[in-house]
């Protein structure tokens, strides 16, 4: 990696995981495009993935006791069982129809919270149906967020509880995504100094995040995750468009 790569990988990263700390998601969904600016797209998902771990995992550590254990239980629960759907995607479906799915689906989903859906009933499988299709866009495209998102937010629950609950299922897909791309043979040295090269900007982008976090009221913070998840699928859609 020239010093060039590195610095627009590095800046990248340290945009995301101001987002992510700041909103509560976000890291993989603006990683990925724009660490795959400087490096193949296919590092650029496992060096997120690594690093996703990391800042979720320094996350969940601080904010524990607001998730809402339950609903925690049914996404992990339904993200594990999309993951191997997702790592057999990962290596058999072609990239731009994959990110073409997830832009326009992205963008239907935000619509509809703009327009304050929410779910009027009881029951619990928009979690599960979140989790699976979480697990299978972690393991196919490193961006598991949106489903998540949307079911929260679809939820009405309060901006403490969104960022815990989210930080404790990326943590737990993140551990079990390496695990499978362990086993398909995706993981190699180069990926892993390369995700060591830029883990300061991850570090300096987490730190910012704290400080843009104090000043965000909840309103100003549910209108970001709106604006991520909009700028989200349509660069999706782009990518997809553009090749």
């Amino acid at each position: 990696m020239t010093w060039l790569e590195l610095l627009a990988a590095g800046g990248g990263v340290l945009l995301a995981a101001a987002a992510q700390y700041t909103a509560g998601f976000g890291f993989s969904l603006l990683g990925v495009p724009l660490i795959a600016l400087a490096l193949p797209t296919h590092d650029a998902v496992i060096i997120s993935t690594w690093l996703g771990l990391l800042t979720n995992g320094f996350q969940m550590s601080r904010g524990w006791r607001a998730a809402d254990r339950s609903t925690v239980g049914r996404l992990m629960a339904g993200t594990v069982l999309g993951i191997p759907l997702g790592l057999v995607v990962f290596t058999r479906v072609d990239e731009s129809v994959l990110k073409a799915v997830l832009g326009l689906t992205v963008l239907v989903a935000t619509g509809l919270l703009i327009a304050d859906f929410r779910f009027r009933r009881a029951g619990n499988g928009p979690e599960w149906v979140a989790g699976v299709v979480s697990g299978a866009l972690s393991a196919s495209l490193s961006t598991n967020g949106p489903p998540l998102v949307f079911v929260l937010q679809a939820r009405g629950v309060s901006m403490a509880v969104f960022r815990s609950t989210l930080a404790v299922v990326f943590t737990g897909a993140n551990v079990v995504t390496l695990v499978g791309f362990g086993f398909t043979g995706d993981l190699d040295r180069d990926t892993t100094l390369r995700s060591l090269a830029v883990l300061p900007f991850m570090i300096g982008g987490v730190a910012i995040g704290s400080r843009l976090r104090r000043l965000v009221t909840e309103s100003s913070a549910r209108r970001l995750v709106l604006g991520l998840l909009a700028t989200a699928g349509g660069s999706a859609v782009l990518s997809a468009v553009i090749g």
